[in-house]
């Protein structure tokens, strides 16, 4: 009964996502698209996700095309998302960020760095690895007793049901491919833009800023 439910609640939730986001669309001096929103509701910007329990969230699954009209966003983010996604799908979702986008729109993008998850192998006893292959244990996995990186690698794909991880040189090739330019790498927070600007909130959610800026990437790039 509860899966019947769950599906019933999802019907509705995709039912009522374009009419949702033509409200916000219609009233918007500037277009922001979250992807993922999660816990994060940015004021001011369209926040979705593929479960939206939180009041003000609307449904979008990011692996399908998204039920918004082209060019009309004039910002993307996505915070710990297309790591979920299967490479294709992952493909699918920037294409759409592309079409979507107005000529000039920026996209930002969070994600886990693969170089940083490697290094937990091969550079496992360098203070910044020790600290988060630490974090992941005592707070994910304290039954195993050990600090041990083989666990905390496996976690990264599996605890968290990652897809595909990327490198920088994978992500900014997918970037490309969708169409955008001007692709730069930045740290979390940073941006010479104010709308992206210090809104990255994944540390709140895994409960370490240190871990989250250890693992994590963001890229910057324009619609041309």
């Amino acid at each position: 009964m509860a899966s019947l439910k769950f599906r019933l609640r999802q019907r509705y939730w995709r039912w009522t996502a374009p009419r949702k986001i033509g409200h916000y669309l219609a009233a918007a001096s500037a277009a922001k698209l979250q992807i993922g929103s999660g816990h994060n509701l940015l004021p001011g910007w369209l926040n979705t996700t593929l479960y939206p329990f939180e009041p003000g969230s609307v449904y979008l699954d990011a692996s399908h095309p998204f039920p918004i009209p082209a060019e009309s966003l004039d910002y993307i983010f996505s915070e710990h998302v297309i790591e979920h996604l299967e490479f294709d799908q992952a493909a699918l979702m920037l294409g759409e960020c592309f079409r979507t986008l107005s000529a000039g729109g920026r996209i930002r993008l969070a994600t886990p760095d693969l170089q940083q998850i490697i290094a937990l192998y091969t550079q496992p006893e360098a203070d910044a690895q020790q600290a988060y292959i630490r974090w992941v244990m005592d707070r994910f996995r304290p039954q195993i007793g050990e600090y041990n990186p083989a666990h905390v690698i496996n976690h990264s794909f599996h605890g968290w049901r990652h897809k595909f991880i990327y490198d920088q040189a994978t992500l900014s090739a997918a970037m490309e491919r969708a169409g955008f330019c001007d692709i730069e790498r930045l740290e979390p927070g940073v941006s010479a833009d104010e709308q992206l600007r210090g809104i990255e909130q994944h540390g709140d959610y895994v409960g370490s800023d240190a871990a989250m800026r250890y693992e994590t990437m963001v890229f910057e790039a324009t619609k041309p």
